[in-house]
């Protein structure tokens, strides 16, 4: 994937969202008005609930908590969208976008999960409360767990990529449930934070904005760091299976070569040593038709003892003989 534009302000993001998010933070406990309760000595009962100075740090916090939320559910939002246009489209790169939104959506979960622990702790002086919006949410931590061990149990890339988009559509379902829990069921003890009667005065709001727009800006930094991460790790895969495949093919190839060699070596062999058998043969056949008659072969052992191979030569008294003078 080649670099653009967003990627090259992916440094300048992360800078600028580390720095809106440090300005949240310092007017959060400096300018930042605390909420009825909060600088009360002992706890008392507003409203039929039990408000103690606890609510100093709880009402802190989410000034940091809501934005990750947020950045949460957006991401997850663009991971839900890119697989839905894989399955129409079976273009890879859409794998990759998703893919890379369930990361990031994972790490934003864990961190509102943090937050949200430590706001339940200071509110209401316990850990972890079942009620709908935290066990929504809980859930949906689960589902975007469960949809990197179903990516990761799957051998075949084109299998898990479609098993994961189809994952990935059916999760994002509890995303806006969780969203809206605290107004489908109104007996929910949490609170609700986006209202249209909520009349933030400045001194809060500006600050949850600038945290709003931190957490967004970093979120959106990793999301196309982790893009390119990615795309670079599927384009050394894919590299790595095409090495691999035609490896597999020389080796093939090679094995056929040898084989062919093989083969032709033995048909030469079995020519050769054909007509090696006939040339013998016939040699054979004109050694035994120059004797004579009846004449047997005598073998070397039933020659008297001492007897000697000897040359076949002509007597040599019949020769003499025909040079002697005749008697009287």
């Amino acid at each position: 994937m080649h670099k653009n534009r967003a990627d090259a302000l992916v440094p300048a993001l992360l800078v600028l969202g580390a720095l809106l998010i440090a300005a949240d933070v310092v007017w959060t406990f400096t300018l930042a008005p605390l909420v009825q309760g909060a600088q009360l000595p002992e706890p008392v009962v507003i409203a039929g609930q039990m408000v103690t100075t606890k609510l100093l740090l709880s009402q802190k916090i989410f000034y940091l908590h809501v934005p990750v939320a947020v950045a949460s559910f957006a991401a997850m939002g663009v991971a839900a969208f890119h697989a839905l246009r894989f399955l129409m489209t079976k273009d890879r790169a859409h794998d990759v976008r998703s893919r890379t939104a369930m990361q990031i959506t994972l790490v934003f979960i864990v961190a509102t999960m943090i937050s949200g622990d430590l706001w339940t702790r200071f509110e209401w002086g316990v850990w972890w409360v079942w009620e709908p919006r935290l066990t929504t949410y809980f859930i949906l931590m689960l589902l975007v767990i469960g949809y990197f061990v179903l990516r990761n149990a799957l051998d075949d890339p084109e299998k898990a990529a479609r098993f994961a988009a189809v994952f990935c559509i059916v999760a994002f379902v509890d995303a806006p449930i969780s969203f809206l829990i605290t107004r489908l069921v109104p007996s929910s003890v949490h609170p609700v934070v986006f209202r249209t009667d909520s009349g933030l005065p400045p001194l809060m709001l500006i600050p949850f904005l600038l945290g709003m727009a931190g957490v967004l800006m970093i979120a959106f930094a990793l999301y196309r760091y982790a893009l390119r991460v990615n795309a670079a790790a599927d384009e050394v895969e894919d590299l790595k299976r095409r090495l691999e495949e035609l490896d597999g093919e020389a080796s093939r190839a090679a094995a056929a070569a040898a084989l062919d060699r093989l083969q032709a070596r033995a048909a030469d062999v079995a020519l050769t040593g054909g007509s090696g058998g006939a040339r013998g043969a016939t040699a054979f056949d004109a050694s035994a038709g120059s004797r004579a008659p009846g004449e047997a072969d005598t073998p070397a052992g039933s020659r008297a003892p001492g007897e000697a191979d000897a040359p076949t030569r002509s007597c040599p008294d019949v020769s003499r003989a025909s040079h002697m003078p005749k008697e009287d």
